[in-house]
C-alpha cells in the first residue's frame, strides 16, 4: 500500500489551501455563538481539528483562534 502514495511528495492534503486564515476572528466567533448556541466552542474545536487533519495550518490557527475567544461559558459541570 506504501508503495501507491510514494509518488506524492507530500500528500493530497498539503495542497489544500487554507478557507478561513483571512476572516476576522471576533465576527466569527459572534456567527459561531449564533448558530450553535451553548455548543459554539465545540464547533469551533471540530473546525480546528478538521483543519488541522486536513493540513490547512492558517485554518486551524484562526480556529484555535476563535476557539480560544469563546471562552469558558459553554462549560457546564454534570
Amino acid at each position: 500500500m506504501r508503495e501507491t502514495f510514494e509518488g506524492f511528495s507530500a500528500g493530497c492534503a498539503a495542497a489544500t489551501p487554507d478557507f478561513w486564515s483571512d476572516a476576522d476572528v471576533g465576527d466569527i466567533s459572534a456567527a459561531v455563538r449564533s448558530v450553535y448556541g451553548q455548543h459554539a466552542k465545540t464547533a469551533a474545536a471540530w473546525c480546528a481539528i478538521g483543519a488541522r487533519s486536513d493540513g490547512r495550518s492558517g485554518d486551524f490557527k484562526f480556529w484555535t483562534r476563535v476557539f480560544e475567544l469563546l471562552g469558558t461559558e459553554e462549560i457546564v459541570e454534570i
